[in-house]
């Protein structure tokens, strides 16, 4: 597998996009590659299989709709109040509107976990 990781990491953005617009059933290697604007082949040169490609776009999404620890902590410090409630879901209101698109990701992902559920072992 390729370590480019800055390609890597265009190509599992270009994942979330794709997984945004055309749900869990459009997101192939291919429409992958498109997206990214990479030669045909590209993604399955760094990701083992779709479901690799999957747990990394999920694992993306997350990162990036996680508040930055400083904002944490902050939020974290004030008193429990409605007030303090309000500001905790305004800011993840906030952060999931500034990444639309990887919200949308995240609930494709949801509904393909719940399709097609991984064994138990």
């Amino acid at each position: 597998m390729r370590q480019n990781l800055a390609r890597r990491a265009a190509l599992v953005d270009a994942a979330i996009e794709v997984l945004a617009r055309d749900g869990a059933r459009g997101l192939t290697f291919r429409a992958v590659d498109i997206e990214a604007g990479v030669p045909q082949g590209t993604a399955s040169n760094y990701f083992g299989n779709r479901d690799d490609l999957l747990n990394q776009a999920g694992a993306r999404v997350y990162e990036r709709l996680r508040p930055d620890e400083a904002a944490t902590e902050e939020l974290m410090r004030g008193r429990v109040s409605r007030e303090h409630l309000a500001e905790l879901v305004g800011e993840a209101v906030e952060r999931v509107t500034a990444f639309r698109t990887g919200y949308l990701a995240l609930l494709e992902l949801r509904l393909e976990a719940t399709r097609r559920p991984a064994p138990v072992s």
